[in-house]
């Protein structure tokens, strides 16, 4: 059994209050009531979702011109970054590494709406809220991902038990599990892409190893992996879960989760039954409802390439991980270069350019993943624009070999992009 000290139940304890205090706090002085913000006034931009892409918008809209006013409209209080939240998973990082509030974007001059947006009305260009209408002249949308619980039977009634983890906050509840483990079979489930985060359920199941195996659990990873096989930096997370975690995980690869029987323990594969004491399910995943309650798209949400406008209305911008028809990964480093793209793009076109004059950069990307409390590796990707068959052209360079240098220089690009989208400005 896991020996857990007083003292760290204590500090978990206060970690989590912190969380929930700052979230009243932010929400309390600084969020303003859709119904109370009228007509537009001047420019405004009004954006859906206050993630890695929201963000980046909102503080480079009101870098690149103070005189645009900025609307976020986000449903949660505060912020907590899935990036690096598989330190937090396994124990490597306390909650308050991940966890942000909203203080220094509004002192930046950024309107936060802390609702739940419900609907956009395009012929109106208004955002239906829980509270009211919020009108804009260019809107952003970035409301992040939702779980396809519907494509593995039996999962839906019992969705409450089995919290996922890449969604903001969700995180808390899964550790809440993690640290009531006693042992056995912890069975977690990687569907087929896409998804947001490639290479994210091996990070997690490397450092659910790590949790196991750095508290004397006796128990066992069990990598469900719908795929042939790691589809993101395979060589490296092979290497690691053979090297690090022999006795504590096992990768099976082409077992795709079909069903699940929380009563007696069990998950459904092409491969058979797995019995599980404790499950970490991913399911598949689509874009945010609102996507296709505007009529955005319907999976996914599509961009006139090479901008990042939709499809469907070229006053909207969709960014981050709702965007399907593009090679682009489902990332943090995309979401939040994107923001930078979309916020030069709108200040271009208030300042009264066309859109044929404004160029269009393509997203860069990096991606690192723990493989142990100091150990990473990491996958970099360039895009550029192929005129003549109107595509994005992606090339990418790998560093499978895990060390303390990339583990360094991972926690050097969080903290340095969290101080861009949450520090003050200088």
């Amino acid at each position: 059994m896991k020996k857990v000290s007083r003292r760290k139940l204590l500090k978990a304890s206060a970690v989590a209050g912190a969380a929930v205090a700052t979230s009243g706090f932010a929400q309390t002085f600084f969020s303003r009531p859709a119904r109370l913000l009228g007509p537009a006034r001047g420019s405004r931009v009004v954006i859906i979702g206050g993630g890695w892409g929201g963000i980046s918008t909102a503080r480079h809209l009101r870098r690149r011109n103070p005189n645009i006013e900025v609307v976020l409209i986000e449903q949660n209080p505060s912020f907590i970054s899935c990036p690096m939240s598989n330190l937090y998973l396994g124990g490597v990082k306390d909650l308050d590494f991940i966890s942000f509030d909203y203080t220094n974007v509004v002192k930046a001059g950024v309107t936060f709406v802390n609702e739940r947006a419900l609907e956009v009305n395009r012929a109106g260009r208004y955002v239906r809220t829980t509270s009211g209408l919020v009108h804009y002249n260019y809107l952003v949308v970035s409301p992040g991902i939702d779980y396809m619980y519907e494509a593995i039977q039996g999962y839906s009634e019992v969705r409450q038990f089995l919290p996922v983890g890449f969604k903001p906050f969700e995180h808390i509840a899964l550790k809440r599990k993690l640290d009531r483990f006693e042992g056995g079979d912890l069975v977690m489930s990687i569907p087929r892409p896409p998804y947001r985060c490639p290479p994210g359920p091996y990070e997690r199941a490397a450092m659910l190893a790590y949790y196991l195996k750095s508290n004397e659990i006796k128990g066992k990873v069990i990598v469900l992996d719908a795929n042939p096989g790691p589809i993101s930096k395979a060589p490296g997370f092979t290497a690691a879960f053979s090297d690090l975690y022999k006795n504590y995980l096992e990768y099976i690869p082409q077992a795709e989760v079909t069903a699940i029987d929380y009563a007696k323990k069990t998950v459904k594969t092409g491969l058979g039954e797995f019995e599980f004491d404790l499950a970490n399910i991913i399911p598949p995943m689509k874009a945010g409802e609102i996507v296709r309650a505007s009529g955005l798209g319907d999976r996914w949400a599509s961009v006139q390439l090479p901008t990042f406008l939709s499809e469907r209305d070229d006053r909207i911008y969709v960014i981050g991980d709702i965007v399907g028809n593009t090679p682009y990964p489902k990332s943090g480093q995309v979401a939040y270069n994107v923001g930078k793209i979309v916020s030069e793009h709108i200040a271009h076109r208030i300042a009264g350019r066309r859109l044929a004059e404004i160029p269009n950069p393509l997203p860069d990307n990096i991606c690192y993943s723990f493989v142990d409390s100091e150990e990473s590796i990491w996958v970099a990707h360039k895009h550029d624009w192929d005129a003549a068959a109107r595509q994005v052209r992606q090339q990418a360079t790998v560093d499978n070999q895990r060390s303390k240098q990339n583990g360094g220089l991972a926690l050097e690009w969080a903290r340095g992009l969290w101080s861009d989208m949450f520090g003050p400005e200088v």
